[in-house]
């Protein structure tokens, strides 16, 4: 059988090639890198949503790597106050925000 391993260790280990060189080849090639939406000029953590998790029994949300649910707090003090399909509302120094999974597509109408 395969094993990737030596073949990943020597590409590592030839000169020139730096982690920073390899993609992801499970990401898309032709989309341009999303703008943060989480950037807060308050010098607030940055918090960014990567992932929600909705079933029968239970709602988490992914943020900073770290999977909570309702009501739990982040390493930061940042307190998840609800979690829906689209979005997760947290509670950071106060003030509430809206981590949404997606950018929104909405334009203004001239």
């Amino acid at each position: 059988m395969f094993k990737p391993y030596p073949l990943l260790l020597a590409a590592l280990l030839t000169p020139g090639i730096s982690l920073a060189d390899l993609r992801d080849p499970t990401l898309p090639g032709n989309l341009a890198p999303r703008p943060n939406m989480t950037a807060q000029s308050t010098g607030d953590k940055l918090l960014t949503l990567t992932a929600i998790w909705i079933s029968d029994t239970s709602k988490r949300a992914t943020i900073n790597g770290v999977t909570v649910s309702r009501g739990e707090s982040l390493p930061d003090g940042s307190k998840i106050l609800q979690i829906k399909p689209g979005y997760v509302l947290v509670r950071q120094n106060g003030l509430n925000k809206k981590l949404y999974l997606v950018q929104s597509v909405k334009k203004p109408v001239k």
